[in-house]
């Protein structure tokens, strides 16, 4: 009878182990699939630059999902002698043989972004909503900004002037970063406002009666707030609250008269989404280097050009702040450094061979003045601005590709 009892505690340990293998081989399958997708949205991303690099279209594609279906089998025997007769019967020698497979079957659907609405979006402008979204998540605003602006117009006594990020015009050039850097240092320092115009909207009601619950009811549905005369001989007013486009600033907007929100408003309204207004009034911290202006933003294609060029064509120079500038903690001369060279760095956070070069971003930069962590955090940034210009690929009805593992 003893020998009999060998049986449910085999049969206790191949499901034990049945259970366990399970969860750990998802667990890991799960984390190797998020790490490979991460990183293929990354080279291709850097892949795109280096089509920009030789004025190759761009074209970007996107792992939609990932089915696998796994398959866990646990074998189990019994070798040698199972005892005979007598006392020690229950002593026999027992040996336990058991196996265990798993099977891994995974289905990679591709989705090639194309199509009119997608090129639209990496064409189109950038809007202040990006660039209010990035600065909220505590980036640089310096490396945000050079990354997304294309320059900034000044406004002065004559004519507006644009100085340009482009490093071919190097008086420009330069004169755009110390205009950044500017804005970096009071931003570092706590003296920077970056905040969108609010204010009341209000319109006086002649009624020869109060408003029904109902009406009421649909005026705040609407946004509006319903507020009593003041006096029998004045009219009551619907007001509303509005939030407007956004500002940079060395002073609190919020301190401006309603009256003044209301203009200043109703002025940036004449300029698009891609244009945000900075004013750095004399009065204000940094005041001393004033500026009243736009920055102009950029489309996600222009900005993959822009570091297509940077890699040699025009490469960015190191640019010092102004003396009436206070110390920026990070200036490094260019906005992402790649590398572009015969054979992949031993160094290479990521790295992608076209046209007969490698195109490298290193985990420690070699240009002259370059941060370590600095190329990292701006290739993230750059990430994040092309999440934000794509669509949901779930939905696309471009061609799929489905790519099921091989046998």
């Amino acid at each position: 009878m003893g020998g009999r009892a060998v049986f449910p505690g085999l049969a206790a340990a191949v499901l034990l182990l049945s259970g366990c293998l399970s969860p750990i081989a998802m667990h890991r399958a799960v984390l190797e699939y998020d790490r490979t997708v991460s990183r293929v949205e990354a080279e291709l991303l850097l892949l795109n630059i280096a089509r920009a690099r030789h004025y190759r279209p761009v074209h970007f594609t996107a792992v939609s999902s990932v089915a696998a279906t796994f398959d866990f089998r646990v074998s189990a025997g019994i070798l040698g002698r199972v005892g005979g007769l007598g006392p020690d019967a229950d002593n026999a020698p027992v040996d336990l043989l058991y196996t265990t497979e798993v099977a891994e079957n995974p289905t990679v659907t591709i989705i090639p972004i194309a199509g009119e609405e997608f090129t639209k979006r990496i064409l189109r402008p950038l809007d202040e909503s990006h660039f209010s979204f990035l600065t909220r998540q505590g980036f640089d605003l310096g490396m945000v900004l050079r990354l997304m602006a294309h320059g900034i117009t000044i406004q002065g006594d004559s004519e507006p002037r644009t100085v340009l990020n482009r490093p071919a015009r190097r008086e420009e050039y330069t004169e755009f970063r110390r205009r950044l850097l500017h804005l970096s240092a009071l931003h570092a320092a706590g003296k920077l406002r970056i905040a969108p115009i609010m204010y009341e909207e209000r319109y006086p009601v002649a009624l020869d009666r109060a408003l029904t619950p109902a009406e009421a009811v649909a005026a705040i549905e609407k946004g509006y707030r319903w507020v009593p005369p003041a006096a029998p001989a004045q009219p009551a007013v619907l007001s509303r609250r509005i939030t407007g486009r956004l500002t940079i600033t060395n002073y609190d907007i919020h301190g401006l008269a309603e009256d003044a929100r209301r203009r200043l408003n109703e002025e940036i309204e004449r300029f698009p989404l891609d244009r945000v207004f900075v004013d750095l009034r004399p009065d204000g911290p940094g005041g001393d280097y004033p500026l009243r202006g736009y920055l102009l933003l950029r489309s996600f294609n222009a900005i993959v050009a822009f570091l297509a060029r940077g890699v040699a064509e025009e490469s960015e120079f190191p640019v010092e702040r102004d003396p009436r500038t206070e110390v920026v903690p990070r200036n490094p001369a260019r906005t992402l450094e790649i590398d572009e060279s015969d054979s992949e760095p031993a160094d290479a956070e990521f790295s992608v061979p076209f046209e007969g070069k490698h195109y490298t971003i290193r985990k420690f930069p070699i240009t002259e003045g370059m941060v370590p962590s600095w190329n990292q955090e701006a290739f993230t940034v750059l990430s994040n601005l092309f999440q934000m210009t794509v669509t949901d690929v779930s939905t696309t009805r471009a061609p799929i590709i489905s790519i099921p593992k091989g046998g």
